[in-house]
């Protein structure tokens, strides 16, 4: 017997959308090359964002694809910038990102939204779409992880305040980050 997770219960992907989406996983490792950092920081994203897909109505392909390919962009900002700051990767993702999905045969819209997503994933309310705020909140919970360590609980809830955009976001951040499982916000 397999685990199953609420997403898996919740979230329909078929099969061929799997497929797919498991090509668009492999291209990402392809491209990261031997960064086992990077590869591992989007696979967790993606993992958040497949929970955030249970509580949170948006299209789990466009929203999955988005979260395996969101730092795309970051090895042609270090190269071509110096640097991997936020608006290099959103300058240098959405053109990868577009080739990628159209080697893998991703229709025009398709290959366009993941673009606006990546080409925005750091600026706030980058593009009004529920695939965005998923994204926004995985990425959070995954950077979170990095930064929560040597921060009281009330500066990690002032955190998760300030920056989740999703309540199911925060909740998994709070539960995460402060222990707390009960609460909703305000």
């Amino acid at each position: 017997m397999t685990d199953l997770k609420l997403s898996d219960l919740i979230v329909r992907i078929d099969k061929p959308q799997r497929r797919f989406l498991d090509q668009v996983r492999g291209a990402m490792i392809r491209v990261f090359g031997n960064d086992q950092r990077r590869i591992d920081h989007a696979l967790r994203v993606a993992g958040f964002a497949e929970e955030l897909l249970a509580y949170v109505d948006a299209d789990p392909v466009l929203t999955l694809a988005a979260a395996y390919l969101h730092d795309i962009g970051i090895h042609a900002a270090e190269r071509k910038h110096g640097s991997s700051s936020g608006k290099w990767q959103e300058l240098e993702g959405p053109p990868i990102a577009s080739e990628l999905l159209g080697a893998l045969g991703a229709d025009e819209l398709f290959i366009a939204q993941v673009a606006e997503i990546v080409g925005r994933h750091h600026t706030p309310r980058g593009v009004d779409s529920p695939e965005f705020r998923i994204l926004w909140d995985a990425d959070a919970l995954v950077n979170f992880s990095e930064v929560s360590a040597d921060k009281t609980v009330e500066q990690v809830e002032m955190l998760l305040r300030r920056h989740m955009v999703t309540e199911p976001g925060f909740r998994i951040g709070r539960q995460l980050f402060t222990g707390e499982t009960h609460g909703k916000r305000s």
